[in-house]
C-alpha cells in the first residue's frame, strides 16, 4: 500500500494508508478512499460535482507561491495530502462537498486554466481533452511560454487519493471539518469558532460579515468553480473581491492580513454582543468562546449558559430583524463617511498603534443606541462627520493594547460619543422619506449574488424609454411582470429579485448620462443610475414617484393579484452614492402563475414562454417534484 499524508492543507499531517475498501463506524457514517486522476477530478470540477460549504469552510488564501509549491511537487511525483470529501446524494454523480482540500483543488484546477505559471510556464491546454476543448471554444486562452507537453500529461494523470465521506447528516460533516482544522495554527480562532457552529449567533456574523465583505452568494453551497468569485483579491490572484475596496480595509479600520484571519467577523460578533446585552459584558476571548459555546477540548457539546442566553435574546429581537438593523447603522455610518474625503481612520485620528477597531466600535455603538434605542435618525450626514473629525484625539479615549475591554470602559466611550453627537440627530419620523435613505449594503447584495447566480436577478435601467420623449416603456413593464411571475414558478420558498435603476452595458450607461446627466456608479460590472433622475423628468419627488411606480405595479390587470399585491407590499427604494435604486422583491406561491393566460420561467438570465407540452414540470414543483 501506498502511505499518504492527510491534514489540512498539507501542513504537518500525519500520516495513514490509502485503502480502496469501505469502512463504516458505529455511528453509520461510511468512509472509503480511492485514487483518480487530475484529468477525471477536473472533470467533476467543470460539471459543478465539487460543492463548497460556505457556513464553515473559509476563503480562497492560498498565495501564488503556495500554489507553485503544489503544482511543483506533482512534477515531481511527490506524494501529496489526501483529500476529503462528503457525498451528497446517490452515485454516481452526487457532489462532493469539500471538507479538507479546497486550496489545494483550486490550485490544482487554476494551473490548468492557466491561471498562474510555475517555474515560468503555463500548462499546455492541449495535453488534456477538456481543456483542450475549452480552449477551443474560447473559453480558455493559452499562455506562454508553455509547459512542455510530457510534463503537462504528467499532472493530468497524477493520481490523487480522494476520501469519500458518507454521513447520515450534516452536523457530522462539519464536525469532522471542525476536527481536522483544530490542530495546529491552521484556521484562526474565529475560524474555527465559526467553523461546525450551528447557532442564530454565528449565522449572523457569518451572514453581516460577507455582506459587509460583498463575498455573499444567494445559498450556503456554491460551486468550487465559483470561489474564486467569493474570494479577496491576493497578490498576482486577481478573485472576485478586491482586498483594498473591502469596507473594513478601505476605512483603515483592519488590515489586508486581519481580514484574511477573519477579524472581521471577530469584529462583527463583539458589536453583536453589544447590540444584545445590557449591560454589555467585556470584550475578550474566553468571553466569545463562551458566547459561542466554543472551547479547544470540545468535550461535549452541553451549551454553555452564555450561548443559551445569546440565542434567546436574538429569537426575542427577531433575527432578520437584527440583521437588518445591524446594516442599518453600517449604512448611516458609510453615508456619513462618503461626505468627506478621509478614511475612518484618518478622519477620527486615532493616531498609532493599530487601535482604529475600537474606535469604529464606540462609534458605531453610539450611532447603534442613537438610532434603535433612542429611535432618532441622522439631520445632516456632513455635520456628523465634522463632528467626528479628530475625535480620536479628544473625548473619545480607546486604551491601547490586547487582552479584554472592560464594560465600563466601553460604556464611557460610547457615552462620550453619543454626547458629542447627538445634536446633529433628531427624531425620527413616523413616515421614511426616500431620498433620505441608504441601503446601500442591500444593493450591492443583490447584486454580488447576481455574480454567482443570475437566475433569479434581472436589471433594467429604468421605466422611461432612454429617447427625447422619456415616455414610460410599455414593453419593458410588461417584460418586468413577466419575469417576476417567472420568478416566482421557480417554485415554493423561492425568492427574485428585479432592480431598476441599473444599467448592465455601456451603451445604456452613456445614454443615460447624455439624457439626464447622471454618471453610472459602478460596482462589479453593474452601472448604479437610480430612478430618481426618472422623477425628475415626471416632475415628482422621489417619494411620489414610487407611489405612482407602485401603483401601476397594482393596478397590473394581467399579472396575478396575488403577486401583484406582494411584489408592491415589499418594494422599496435604496439609497446607494446619492442614487435611488427601485428593488422589487418577488417569493414563490403555492401554485403556478400565470401572465395573461401563460406559464413563464426562468432559463438561465432569461425569461421564456413555457409551451403547453411541459405544464407538468412546472406544476410538479409546486408538488413535491423534480425541478
Amino acid at each position: 500500500m501506498v502511505a499518504l499524508p492527510i491534514g489540512s492543507e498539507g501542513v504537518d499531517a500525519p500520516v495513514v494508508e490509502r485503502r480502496s475498501e469501505q469502512v463504516s463506524s458505529p455511528s453509520g457514517n461510511e468512509l472509503s478512499v480511492r485514487s483518480e486522476p487530475v484529468q477525471t477530478l477536473y472533470g467533476y470540477y467543470l460539471k459543478d460535482r465539487f460543492r463548497v460549504n460556505r457556513r464553515y469552510q473559509r476563503k480562497l488564501v492560498w498565495s501564488v507561491e503556495e500554489k507553485q509549491r503544489l503544482i511543483d511537487s506533482i512534477l515531481k511525483g511527490m506524494p501529496i495530502p489526501l483529500f476529503l470529501v462528503a457525498e451528497i446524494g446517490s452515485p454516481p454523480d452526487a457532489p462532493y462537498e469539500l471538507i479538507d482540500g479546497l486550496q489545494r483543488l483550486n490550485a490544482i484546477f487554476s494551473f490548468l486554466e492557466n491561471e498562474y505559471a510555475v517555474g515560468g510556464n503555463y500548462f499546455d491546454l492541449d495535453s488534456l481533452a477538456d481543456t483542450k476543448y475549452l480552449k477551443d471554444k474560447n473559453l480558455l486562452v493559452q499562455k506562454t511560454p508553455v509547459l512542455e507537453r510530457v510534463d503537462s500529461i504528467r499532472i493530468a494523470n497524477y493520481a490523487i487519493a480522494l476520501s469519500v465521506f458518507r454521513s447520515l447528516d450534516s452536523a457530522s460533516v462539519e464536525d469532522v471539518f471542525r476536527r481536522i482544522n483544530s490542530g495546529g495554527r491552521r484556521l484562526s480562532r474565529q475560524e474555527l469558532r465559526q467553523a461546525g457552529t450551528i447557532s442564530k449567533l454565528a449565522d449572523l456574523v457569518r451572514v453581516i460579515s460577507s455582506r459587509i465583505r460583498t463575498d455573499t452568494s444567494p445559498g450556503d453551497v456554491v460551486p468550487l468553480k465559483r470561489m474564486p468569485l467569493l474570494s479577496i483579491t491576493n497578490r498576482e490572484l486577481a478573485y472576485g473581491v478586491a482586498s483594498d475596496d473591502i469596507f473594513w480595509v478601505k476605512q483603515g479600520i483592519l488590515r489586508r492580513e486581519d481580514v484574511r484571519e477573519s477579524l472581521d467577523e471577530q469584529a462583527v460578533l463583539d458589536l453583536l454582543l453589544d447590540c444584545l446585552l445590557d449591560p454589555m459584558a467585556n470584550s475578550g476571548t474566553r468571553h466569545r468562546d463562551a458566547y459561542y459555546n466554543f472551547s479547544d477540548l470540545q468535550v461535549d457539546d452541553t451549551p454553555s449558559k452564555e450561548s443559551i442566553s445569546i440565542d434567546a435574546l436574538i429569537g426575542a429581537y427577531g433575527q432578520e430583524k437584527l440583521e437588518r438593523d445591524f446594516l442599518r447603522v453600517y449604512d448611516e455610518l458609510r453615508a456619513v463617511l462618503e461626505t468627506q474625503d478621509l478614511r475612518f481612520s484618518a478622519l477620527i485620528n486615532a493616531g498609532s498603534g493599530g487601535r482604529s477597531q475600537r474606535y469604529f466600535h464606540v462609534v458605531y455603538m453610539a450611532f447603534y443606541e442613537l438610532m434603535f434605542r433612542a429611535r432618532m435618525q441622522v439631520k445632516n450626514r456632513a455635520e456628523v462627520a465634522g463632528k467626528l473629525k479628530n475625535i480620536g484625539q479628544g473625548v473619545l479615549n480607546v486604551p491601547a493594547g490586547g487582552g479584554d475591554w472592560n464594560r465600563e470602559t466601553k460604556r464611557r466611550s460610547i457615552d462620550a460619543v453619543k454626547g458629542v453627537l447627538i445634536s446633529c440627530f433628531e427624531q425620527a419620523a413616523e413616515v421614511e422619506d426616500f431620498s433620505q435613505f441608504s441601503w446601500a449594503s442591500e444593493l450591492e447584495t443583490l447584486l454580488g449574488n447576481a455574480v454567482i447566480e443570475q437566475q433569479m436577478f434581472d436589471c433594467k435601467q429604468g421605466f422611461l424609454v432612454l429617447n427625447q420623449g422619456r415616455n414610460f416603456d410599455e414593453r419593458s413593464f410588461e417584460k418586468i411582470c413577466k419575469t417576476l411571475v417567472a420568478m416566482a414558478n421557480r417554485g415554493p420558498g423561492a425568492v427574485g429579485h428585479i432592480v431598476v435603476g441599473i444599467t448592465d452595458n455601456e451603451n445604456d450607461a452613456a445614454r443615460v448620462a447624455q439624457l439626464d446627466g447622471i454618471s453610472a456608479v459602478e460596482y462589479r460590472g453593474f452601472g448604479i443610475v437610480g430612478i430618481d433622475r426618472e422623477a425628475v423628468v415626471e416632475q415628482k419627488s422621489l417619494n411620489d414617484y414610487f407611489a405612482w411606480l407602485i401603483q401601476r405595479i397594482r393596478s397590473a390587470v394581467r399579472l396575478d393579484e396575488s403577486v401583484s399585491q406582494q411584489v408592491a407590499s415589499d418594494a422599496r427604494i435604496v439609497g446607494y452614492h446619492n442614487r435611488g435604486v427601485l428593488v422589487l422583491r418577488v417569493s414563490g406561491r403555492s401554485e403556478p402563475t400565470f401572465f395573461d393566460g401563460a406559464l413563464y420561467e426562468r432559463s438561465g438570465s432569461e425569461t421564456r414562454e413555457v409551451p403547453q407540452a411541459e405544464y407538468m414540470r412546472i406544476f410538479s414543483r409546486f408538488a413535491g417534484g423534480g425541478s
